[in-house]
């Protein structure tokens, strides 16, 4: 192996690694998503992210990955809170709300990443490579910053989980007992914002929201413990992760993102069906014991 394929090799591992570190980070911080049911927030700051990418872009004329995200994150903390804005001073429906956030928003960020290059700014052609994630263009520096914003989300998870629990199962008792819900429901939603602009680079900002919320979904029918939940979601984010990006490395052709949530469509897929308690399976062999039971109840009634 020469010395240029070695370093190629060891960048690609790297890559790997960050990316499969934030499919973890995505599906701890997505449980709490899920138990709060804000996954439809996750879903509008996702498509703020791209005017963020754009206006980065436009504001320093730089494309590190740093400079890039942070608009990004500005950008969905802005769609977040003009989601606050319009549930507060409208009428408009939450689901009505959300679906005018993320069509502006993304219309928006689609205006600008492809007429960048028509306006006569050349080197931003590739910014809509942000539109379904593209490992390929990561670098190992890039692939640490993915991976300090991970740890950085698990480890406020770790610290809130508690609080977040209660929150999210008696929001009213919480509340009773002087637990600051709001700050907490603030708290839940800037670690899905932050989590939904560090996976940008692995899925894009069409599909980034399934890697934070179809993970815990799956974990969920494997266990009634929020702590077993959270990890096991982390878990299966993180095989999501890393099976999208090894396969969009052996086929080039292939986008990353989408392969990403396939992946994580098959964990859910084998947690619907084999989950021991509440898979599809379990369930019916359940009903079926339940109807030979009923029957042989009859039986004997009726025998007597």
């Amino acid at each position: 192996m020469t010395a240029a394929a070695g370093i190629l090799a060891h960048n690609t591992v790297v890559v790997a690694l960050g990316v499969a570190a934030v499919g973890f980070a995505a599906g701890v911080v997505g449980s709490l998503c899920v138990l709060r049911k804000r996954a439809l927030a996750g879903d509008a700051a996702a498509h703020a992210t791209l005017v963020g990418v754009a206006g980065a872009f436009l504001a320093t004329g730089r494309r590190d990955l740093a400079t890039l995200l942070a608009g990004a994150l500005v950008a969905a903390c802005a769609g977040l809170g003009m989601l606050v804005l319009v549930r507060r001073f409208t009428r408009t429906r939450d689901d009505a709300a959300t679906a005018l956030v993320i069509g502006v928003s993304f219309g928006l960020g689609i205006t600008l990443v492809s007429g960048l290059p028509a306006w006569g700014y050349a080197n931003s052609a590739g910014l809509e490579q942000f539109l379904l994630g593209h490992t390929a263009a990561l670098t190992a520096r890039d692939a640490w910053l993915l991976a300090a914003v991970a740890a950085v989300a698990v480890a406020a998870v770790a610290a809130i989980l508690k609080e977040a629990t209660l929150v999210a199962f008696d929001a009213a008792f919480a509340a009773a007992t002087g637990w600051p819900v709001s700050g907490i429901d603030y708290a839940i939603v800037g670690l899905v914002a932050l989590m939904v602009v560090a996976g940008l680079p692995a899925v894009g900002a069409v599909l980034v929201t399934a890697l934070v919320v179809i993970p815990p979904v799956a974990a969920r029918f494997w266990t009634d413990r929020v702590g077993t939940m959270v990890v096991l979601s982390g878990l299966i984010g993180l095989a999501a992760a890393a099976v999208g990006v090894a396969a969009s490395a052996a086929r080039p052709g292939l986008a990353t993102g989408p392969l990403v949530v396939i992946a994580a469509a098959g964990a859910f897929a084998v947690s619907f069906l084999c989950a021991p308690h509440r898979g599809w399976i379990a369930r019916r062999a359940e009903a079926a014991r339940g109807l030979t039971v009923r029957r042989g109840d009859d039986e004997g009634e009726a025998g007597r």
